[in-house]
């Protein structure tokens, strides 16, 4: 017993040093490698969780259903010119938008000119109608209408638009007249 509390000092110091290096070792060995284990395990969900997705496509295009993309392009770009269902759209926007169209002028049905240029990329020929529209409405009303244009799920683009009159910020409530040139595009067989 007396050994003992003659190196008691030394037994306790023996401890406390083998508890710190026993620290020192999870902190530098165990403890990453518990994170890199970690890791490893969310990359492994990650990819099994891909693997999935990629497999439900593959089973998705061997069946023959169209993706999202794909329906988002029919849509975008149609299979015919649709000149009806433009007319509707164009119906809806002027609703939407509170400006008032007063006339709508096909000017070019064309398959056979830039637009099959632009996508001789994809192999596809792409057709374009050009139009004008005439719009009567305030300022921000006519805005709003050309925001809705660009909005539609038929690719559109806004050639040119100008005022008849002039627009003057202090009167409000002028009425404008504004004329609309813009394209719209369908693949043509």
């Amino acid at each position: 017993m007396e050994q003992l509390n003659k190196y008691r000092n030394v037994i306790l110091l023996g401890i406390i040093l083998l508890f710190v290096i026993l620290l020192a070792f999870y902190m530098w060995v165990l403890h990453p490698l518990s994170q890199k284990s970690q890791q490893y395990d969310n990359q492994l969900t990650q990819m099994q969780q891909e693997y999935n997705l990629i497999q439900t496509k593959i089973a998705q295009l061997k069946s023959g259903q169209p993706t999202d993309a794909q329906q988002a392009i029919q849509e975008a770009i149609p299979s015919a010119v649709a000149s009806e269902k433009l007319l509707l759209q164009l119906q809806q926007v002027s609703q939407n938008s509170y400006a008032r169209i007063t006339d709508v002028e096909f000017v070019n049905i064309d398959s056979n000119t830039s637009g099959e240029i632009a996508a001789e990329n994809l192999g596809v020929n792409v057709g374009q109608i050009r139009m004008n529209a005439e719009l009567e409405g305030g300022y921000t009303e006519i805005r709003e209408w050309m925001n809705q244009l660009q909005k539609l799920p038929r690719l559109m683009t806004v050639d040119s638009f100008s005022f008849q009159q002039p627009y003057t910020p202090g009167k409000s409530g002028a009425i404008l007249t504004a004329n609309v040139s813009f394209t719209a595009y369908y693949t043509s067989p």
